[in-house]
Protein backbone atom coordinates (compact mmCIF):
# COMPACT_ATOMS: atom_id res chain seq x y z
CA UNK A 1 0.00 0.00 0.00
CA UNK A 2 1.44 3.67 -0.99
CA UNK A 3 -0.64 5.46 1.45
CA UNK A 4 -2.34 5.98 4.63
CA UNK A 5 -4.05 8.98 5.28
CA UNK A 6 -5.10 10.03 9.20
CA UNK A 7 -7.16 12.07 10.46
CA UNK A 8 -8.00 12.92 13.82
CA UNK A 9 -11.80 14.60 14.72
CA UNK A 10 -13.84 15.95 17.05
CA UNK A 11 -17.08 17.59 16.28
CA UNK A 12 -15.96 17.41 12.43
CA UNK A 13 -19.21 17.44 11.21
CA UNK A 14 -19.78 20.86 8.76
CA UNK A 15 -16.25 19.89 7.53
CA UNK A 16 -15.46 15.96 7.37
CA UNK A 17 -17.70 15.10 4.20
CA UNK A 18 -16.18 17.87 2.04
CA UNK A 19 -12.60 16.87 3.51
CA UNK A 20 -12.83 13.24 2.54
CA UNK A 21 -14.59 13.42 -0.94
CA UNK A 22 -11.54 16.18 -1.98
CA UNK A 23 -9.05 13.85 -0.74
CA UNK A 24 -10.24 10.76 -2.06
CA UNK A 25 -10.53 13.25 -5.59
CA UNK A 26 -6.39 13.13 -5.91
CA UNK A 27 -5.67 9.48 -5.26
CA UNK A 28 -5.60 9.00 -8.52
CA UNK A 29 -2.96 6.22 -9.30
CA UNK A 30 -2.41 5.63 -5.16
CA UNK A 31 -3.45 2.63 -3.77
CA UNK A 32 -4.77 4.02 -0.02
CA UNK A 33 -6.43 4.02 2.80
CA UNK A 34 -8.81 6.30 5.47
CA UNK A 35 -7.82 5.90 9.54
CA UNK A 36 -9.73 8.39 11.05
CA UNK A 37 -9.35 8.86 14.83
CA UNK A 38 -12.40 10.79 16.53
CA UNK A 39 -12.13 12.14 19.64
CA UNK A 40 -15.23 11.98 21.32
CA UNK A 41 -17.20 13.92 19.14
CA UNK A 42 -20.99 14.74 20.52
CA UNK A 43 -22.41 15.93 16.76
CA UNK A 44 -22.46 13.61 13.73
CA UNK A 45 -18.88 13.39 12.67
CA UNK A 46 -19.22 9.61 13.16
CA UNK A 47 -22.37 8.83 12.16
CA UNK A 48 -21.22 11.09 8.43
CA UNK A 49 -18.22 8.94 8.05
CA UNK A 50 -20.00 5.80 8.64
CA UNK A 51 -22.47 6.31 6.17
CA UNK A 52 -20.47 8.35 3.56
CA UNK A 53 -17.46 6.58 3.59
CA UNK A 54 -17.87 3.13 5.08
CA UNK A 55 -14.46 1.94 3.43
CA UNK A 56 -12.41 4.19 5.93
CA UNK A 57 -11.00 2.59 9.42
CA UNK A 58 -12.93 4.34 12.37
CA UNK A 59 -11.43 4.92 15.36
CA UNK A 60 -13.68 6.22 18.40
CA UNK A 61 -12.59 7.42 22.05
CA UNK A 62 -14.45 8.16 24.70
CA UNK A 63 -12.56 11.86 25.49
CA UNK A 64 -10.53 13.95 23.87
CA UNK A 65 -7.17 12.29 23.96
CA UNK A 66 -5.41 15.26 22.57
CA UNK A 67 -4.05 15.59 19.01
CA UNK A 68 -0.98 13.73 19.43
CA UNK A 69 -2.65 10.92 20.82
CA UNK A 70 -4.90 10.35 18.37
CA UNK A 71 -2.59 10.74 15.72
CA UNK A 72 -0.46 8.10 17.18
CA UNK A 73 -3.35 5.98 17.54
CA UNK A 74 -3.56 6.15 13.76
CA UNK A 75 -0.49 5.75 13.20
CA UNK A 76 0.15 2.59 14.97
CA UNK A 77 -2.43 0.76 12.67
CA UNK A 78 -1.68 2.54 9.58
CA UNK A 79 -0.17 -0.05 6.59
CA UNK A 80 0.94 2.51 3.82
CA UNK A 81 4.62 3.30 3.04
CA UNK A 82 3.83 6.72 3.57
CA UNK A 83 1.40 8.35 5.88
CA UNK A 84 -0.68 11.81 5.65
CA UNK A 85 -1.31 13.80 8.68
CA UNK A 86 -4.29 16.10 7.70
CA UNK A 87 -6.69 17.97 9.37
CA UNK A 88 -10.62 17.64 8.96
CA UNK A 89 -11.12 21.35 8.81
CA UNK A 90 -8.98 21.14 5.36
CA UNK A 91 -10.30 20.88 1.49
CA UNK A 92 -7.43 19.83 -1.27
CA UNK A 93 -7.43 22.01 -3.79
CA UNK A 94 -4.49 21.61 -5.78
CA UNK A 95 -2.04 18.83 -6.72
CA UNK A 96 -2.27 15.21 -6.83
CA UNK A 97 -1.28 12.80 -4.02
CA UNK A 98 1.03 10.99 -6.48
CA UNK A 99 2.99 13.75 -6.67
CA UNK A 100 4.00 14.32 -3.30
CA UNK A 101 4.50 10.88 -2.99
CA UNK A 102 6.46 10.49 -6.06
CA UNK A 103 8.58 13.40 -4.59
CA UNK A 104 9.43 11.90 -1.80
CA UNK A 105 10.14 8.62 -3.66
CA UNK A 106 12.92 10.59 -5.58
CA UNK A 107 14.75 12.33 -3.11
CA UNK A 108 14.87 10.18 0.04
CA UNK A 109 17.09 12.65 1.75
CA UNK A 110 13.35 14.35 2.55
CA UNK A 111 12.04 12.90 5.34
CA UNK A 112 8.85 14.92 6.15
CA UNK A 113 7.02 17.26 3.57
CA UNK A 114 4.31 19.91 4.05
CA UNK A 115 2.18 22.09 1.61
CA UNK A 116 0.98 25.00 0.98
CA UNK A 117 -2.35 26.41 2.91
CA UNK A 118 -4.58 29.02 2.60
CA UNK A 119 -6.99 30.20 4.63
CA UNK A 120 -10.89 30.96 3.57
CA UNK A 121 -10.59 34.46 2.60
CA UNK A 122 -7.60 33.49 -0.04
CA UNK A 123 -4.91 34.29 2.14
CA UNK A 124 -1.79 32.66 2.53
CA UNK A 125 -1.36 30.92 5.76
CA UNK A 126 1.85 30.45 7.92
CA UNK A 127 2.92 26.60 7.99
CA UNK A 128 6.51 26.61 8.63
CA UNK A 129 9.19 28.20 9.88
CA UNK A 130 12.72 28.07 11.95
CA UNK A 131 13.13 25.93 15.81
CA UNK A 132 11.63 28.05 18.59
CA UNK A 133 14.56 29.99 20.39
CA UNK A 134 14.58 32.43 23.15
CA UNK A 135 15.29 35.06 20.80
CA UNK A 136 13.46 34.12 17.60
CA UNK A 137 10.24 34.45 20.08
CA UNK A 138 11.32 37.31 21.30
CA UNK A 139 11.14 38.67 17.70
CA UNK A 140 8.00 37.29 16.79
CA UNK A 141 6.83 39.33 20.15
CA UNK A 142 7.96 43.01 18.26
CA UNK A 143 6.61 41.97 14.82
CA UNK A 144 10.20 41.80 13.42
CA UNK A 145 9.88 38.88 11.28
CA UNK A 146 6.62 40.29 10.02
CA UNK A 147 7.98 43.78 8.98
CA UNK A 148 11.15 42.66 7.49
CA UNK A 149 10.05 38.92 6.25
CA UNK A 150 13.03 39.42 3.77
CA UNK A 151 15.88 39.62 6.24
CA UNK A 152 17.81 36.94 8.12
CA UNK A 153 18.53 39.15 11.13
CA UNK A 154 14.83 38.95 11.89
CA UNK A 155 13.82 35.39 11.15
CA UNK A 156 11.39 34.50 13.81
CA UNK A 157 9.43 31.07 14.73
CA UNK A 158 7.02 31.23 11.48
CA UNK A 159 8.21 32.43 7.76
CA UNK A 160 5.46 35.28 6.41
CA UNK A 161 7.05 35.05 3.04
CA UNK A 162 5.33 32.64 0.85
CA UNK A 163 7.63 30.62 -1.51
CA UNK A 164 6.82 29.33 -5.10
CA UNK A 165 9.27 26.12 -5.10
CA UNK A 166 9.64 23.34 -3.36
CA UNK A 167 12.69 24.09 -0.49
CA UNK A 168 13.67 22.87 2.74
CA UNK A 169 12.39 24.37 5.94
CA UNK A 170 13.28 23.50 9.63
CA UNK A 171 9.48 22.35 10.70
CA UNK A 172 6.14 21.84 9.09
CA UNK A 173 2.84 22.14 10.29
CA UNK A 174 0.72 18.77 10.85
CA UNK A 175 -2.29 20.28 9.08
CA UNK A 176 -0.45 18.90 6.05
CA UNK A 177 2.15 16.31 6.65
CA UNK A 178 3.28 13.32 4.75
CA UNK A 179 6.18 11.32 5.27
CA UNK A 180 7.62 8.00 5.88
CA UNK A 181 5.92 5.53 7.69
CA UNK A 182 8.71 3.88 8.92
CA UNK A 183 10.58 6.98 9.81
CA UNK A 184 7.96 8.48 11.54
CA UNK A 185 7.70 4.96 13.60
CA UNK A 186 11.48 5.31 14.18
CA UNK A 187 11.30 8.44 15.78
CA UNK A 188 8.51 7.01 17.98
CA UNK A 189 5.72 9.16 16.78
CA UNK A 190 4.38 12.08 17.68
CA UNK A 191 5.63 13.15 21.46
CA UNK A 192 2.32 12.84 23.46
CA UNK A 193 3.32 15.67 26.41
CA UNK A 194 1.64 17.85 23.85
CA UNK A 195 -2.12 18.12 23.69
CA UNK A 196 -2.24 20.22 20.85
CA UNK A 197 0.54 22.52 19.04
CA UNK A 198 4.36 22.55 19.05
CA UNK A 199 4.17 18.74 18.65
CA UNK A 200 4.63 19.47 14.66
CA UNK A 201 7.79 21.57 15.61
CA UNK A 202 8.77 18.65 17.44
CA UNK A 203 8.33 16.43 15.31
CA UNK A 204 10.55 17.91 12.23
CA UNK A 205 13.15 18.31 14.88
CA UNK A 206 13.69 14.54 15.68
CA UNK A 207 13.20 13.78 12.15
CA UNK A 208 15.59 16.11 11.49
CA UNK A 209 17.99 14.94 14.36
CA UNK A 210 17.94 11.64 12.13
CA UNK A 211 19.67 13.31 8.93
CA UNK A 212 16.68 14.04 7.25
CA UNK A 213 15.63 17.46 6.09
CA UNK A 214 11.70 18.73 5.92
CA UNK A 215 10.41 20.19 2.99
CA UNK A 216 7.65 23.07 2.34
CA UNK A 217 6.16 21.38 -1.06
CA UNK A 218 3.95 24.16 -2.61
CA UNK A 219 2.71 22.18 -5.51
CA UNK A 220 0.04 21.04 -3.48
CA UNK A 221 -2.74 23.35 -2.10
CA UNK A 222 -5.24 22.99 0.30
CA UNK A 223 -7.68 25.55 1.58
CA UNK A 224 -7.91 25.45 5.97
CA UNK A 225 -11.46 26.51 7.49
CA UNK A 226 -9.36 27.21 10.62
CA UNK A 227 -11.27 27.69 13.87
CA UNK A 228 -11.30 30.32 16.48
CA UNK A 229 -9.23 30.80 18.91
CA UNK A 230 -6.55 27.91 17.30
CA UNK A 231 -5.30 31.23 15.79
CA UNK A 232 -3.34 32.62 19.21
CA UNK A 233 -3.42 30.67 21.99
CA UNK A 234 -1.02 27.69 22.33
CA UNK A 235 -1.21 27.30 25.89
CA UNK A 236 1.58 24.94 27.76
CA UNK A 237 3.04 23.64 24.53
CA UNK A 238 5.53 26.25 24.03
CA UNK A 239 6.79 25.58 27.89
CA UNK A 240 6.76 21.91 27.30
CA UNK A 241 9.28 22.39 24.14
CA UNK A 242 11.30 24.49 25.68
CA UNK A 243 11.74 22.30 28.89
CA UNK A 244 12.27 19.07 26.22
CA UNK A 245 15.07 20.98 23.96
CA UNK A 246 16.55 23.69 26.15
CA UNK A 247 15.65 23.05 29.84
CA UNK A 248 13.35 24.46 32.59
CA UNK A 249 15.45 27.64 33.31
CA UNK A 250 14.89 28.49 29.95
CA UNK A 251 10.85 27.58 30.28
CA UNK A 252 10.86 30.08 33.23
CA UNK A 253 12.12 33.16 30.65
CA UNK A 254 10.36 32.05 28.11
CA UNK A 255 6.96 32.80 30.48
CA UNK A 256 8.03 36.40 30.77
CA UNK A 257 8.55 36.73 26.55
CA UNK A 258 5.06 35.38 26.49
CA UNK A 259 3.46 37.50 29.06
CA UNK A 260 5.36 40.45 27.19
CA UNK A 261 3.99 39.81 23.88
CA UNK A 262 0.30 38.89 24.73
CA UNK A 263 0.34 42.02 26.87
CA UNK A 264 1.57 44.29 23.56
CA UNK A 265 -1.01 42.16 21.75
CA UNK A 266 -4.03 43.67 23.66
CA UNK A 267 -2.75 47.26 24.00
CA UNK A 268 -2.50 47.33 19.95
CA UNK A 269 -6.08 45.44 19.91
CA UNK A 270 -7.82 47.33 22.50
CA UNK A 271 -8.30 50.49 20.21
CA UNK A 272 -8.96 48.71 17.48
CA UNK A 273 -11.90 45.93 19.19
CA UNK A 274 -14.16 50.09 19.17
CA UNK A 275 -13.94 50.20 15.05
CA UNK A 276 -17.72 49.18 14.45
CA UNK A 277 -18.17 46.21 12.50
CA UNK A 278 -15.00 44.87 12.72
CA UNK A 279 -16.02 42.06 14.79
CA UNK A 280 -12.70 40.06 14.17
CA UNK A 281 -10.81 42.62 16.43
CA UNK A 282 -12.72 41.72 19.52
CA UNK A 283 -12.30 38.38 18.91
CA UNK A 284 -8.86 38.54 18.75
CA UNK A 285 -8.81 41.13 21.64
CA UNK A 286 -10.59 38.31 23.83
CA UNK A 287 -8.45 35.62 22.79
CA UNK A 288 -5.11 37.83 23.75
CA UNK A 289 -6.62 38.68 26.79
CA UNK A 290 -7.11 35.21 27.85
CA UNK A 291 -3.89 34.16 26.04
CA UNK A 292 -1.78 36.91 28.92
CA UNK A 293 -4.08 35.52 32.23
CA UNK A 294 -2.63 31.74 31.12
CA UNK A 295 1.16 33.33 31.02
CA UNK A 296 0.87 35.23 33.86
CA UNK A 297 -1.07 32.77 36.31
CA UNK A 298 -1.66 29.48 34.88
CA UNK A 299 2.26 28.84 33.46
CA UNK A 300 3.95 29.69 36.60
CA UNK A 301 1.55 26.68 37.75
CA UNK A 302 2.41 24.78 34.97
CA UNK A 303 6.24 25.14 35.32
CA UNK A 304 6.80 24.98 39.03
CA UNK A 305 4.87 21.29 38.80
CA UNK A 306 7.55 20.48 35.92
CA UNK A 307 10.19 21.01 38.49
CA UNK A 308 8.22 18.77 40.82
CA UNK A 309 8.07 16.14 38.46
CA UNK A 310 11.78 16.42 37.18
CA UNK A 311 13.04 16.44 40.97
CA UNK A 312 10.90 13.75 41.66
CA UNK A 313 12.30 11.11 38.84
CA UNK A 314 15.39 12.24 39.58
CA UNK A 315 15.14 10.65 42.81
CA UNK A 316 13.52 7.89 41.76
CA UNK A 317 16.49 7.56 39.43
CA UNK A 318 19.02 8.10 42.14
CA UNK A 319 17.37 4.93 44.38
CA UNK A 320 17.51 2.53 41.49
Amino acid sequence: MDLSVIIVTCNSSPFIETCLRSIVERMSGIDYELILVDNGSHDETCEIIRQKFPGALLLRNDLNLGFAKANNLGLQKAEGEFVLLINPDTVWKKGEVREAVGFLRNHPEIGAMGCRLILEDGSWQRSHGNFPTLLRELKETFYLPRVFPRSNWARGVFVYKDHPEPKSVEWVSCTFLICSRKLIAGVKYLDEDYFMYYEDIDLSKRIREQGKEVYYFPEIEIVHYQRWPSLIDFGESPYIYFRKHFGLYFAKILRYILILKAFLRLMIFLPLALIPGRPIFRRKLKSYYRTFKFHLFEASRFIRSSIIGTESRSCKNSHS
